[in-house]
């Protein structure tokens, strides 16, 4: 399980811009390069989440223990991220959702540090 956690963060790097192998009109690119983005970026967190989960059910990760509450920050703030994220490709802003990527990308690398400590 811990292995499928770890490839999240693998997923959300490849969140970066520039990537699509199309060219279709500037807004359009931008819409669908977004998309894709955000898509990859839930999917890995999703992914996490599972795994997160499977974990607590073996009892790898206890609920109110330092690594149960370090796995909770890092599971609120990637949420927090993503939601940002999405309301910046709303409004077509590719440098601010980037940015919350970014900070997505971070929350995962926190739980992942999380789960290696002990």
């Amino acid at each position: 399980m811990r292995k499928m956690l770890y490839l999240a963060p693998l997923l959300l790097a490849g969140c970066v811009p520039g990537l699509t192998t199309t060219a279709p009109p500037a807004i359009q690119r931008a819409a669908c390069v977004a998309d894709d983005k955000l898509e990859t970026a839930w999917k890995a967190f999703d992914l996490a989440l599972d795994a997160i989960n499977a974990l607590g059910d073996a009892n790898v990760i206890v609920p109110g223990s330092p690594k149960g509450k370090a796995v909770a920050s890092g599971i609120r703030a990637t949420n927090a991220a993503l939601g940002r994220a999405e309301r910046f490709a709303a409004t077509c802003s590719t440098g601010d959702m980037d940015a919350a990527l970014s900070e997505a990308k971070a929350g995962m690398a926190a739980i992942s540090t999380a789960l290696k400590g002990s």
